[in-house]
């Protein structure tokens, strides 16, 4: 099973494919599946309830959706290794900034091939995007004061709660503090 529709989740599998399984994949990462074989499906939730309606099924998802389904391992190292918000973070946490960027741009590159079990690399990363100036400073104020709860310990929190998102590294958000600090 696999996406039918464009998606995060299908580039960033497939980024990971790309980097890791080599000759074995042989494709660039994509926001479609880059194969006709198998069964697409829409959404997150339609490969959801293909694979859990589905005989001898395989699919990708989200794993803060995957609820009741079979988790696969993946080969880190030597090892073989399941998700966890601590994988996940470390993986971000020891990953490089994209070079060639501004200041205020922390877009992360992945280090998917990392060989430290301690991580985990099939991960997806979400970005606050925002200004750097607003006309208004009462709307500059709102994004700011959005912006920090999300970073703050309580909105880690509640992201983990409710979505199984990672936490930030300290580092990680030392920076994208000091970047949410001088919007104007």
């Amino acid at each position: 099973m696999h996406r039918s529709d464009d998606s995060g989740t299908t580039k960033n599998f497939t980024d990971y494919l790309s980097q890791v399984a080599g000759d074995a994949w042989g494709e660039e990462a994509s926001d479609t599946f880059p194969f006709e074989s198998g069964e697409g499906a829409k959404g997150t939730s339609g490969v959801i309830d293909a694979v859990t309606n589905g005989t001898n099924t395989i699919g990708y998802a989200d794993f803060s959706k995957a609820g009741d389904l079979t988790i696969a391992n993946i080969k880190v190292g030597d090892e073989y290794v399941a998700p966890t918000a601590e994988g996940a973070a470390a993986v971000v946490a020891d990953s490089p900034l994209v070079e060639g960027r501004s200041d205020g741009d922390l877009a992360i590159t992945l280090e998917r091939t990392t060989t430290d079990s301690s991580h985990y690399p099939l991960v997806l990363v979400s970005y606050m995007i925002g200004c750097s100036e607003y006309a208004d400073s009462a709307k500059a104020d709102l994004v700011k004061a959005y912006f920090s709860y999300i970073v703050s310990e309580e909105g880690q929190k509640v992201a983990a709660e409710a979505a199984g998102s990672a936490p930030l590294s300290s580092d990680l958000t030392t920076k994208v503090t000091a970047v949410i600090d001088a919007i104007k």
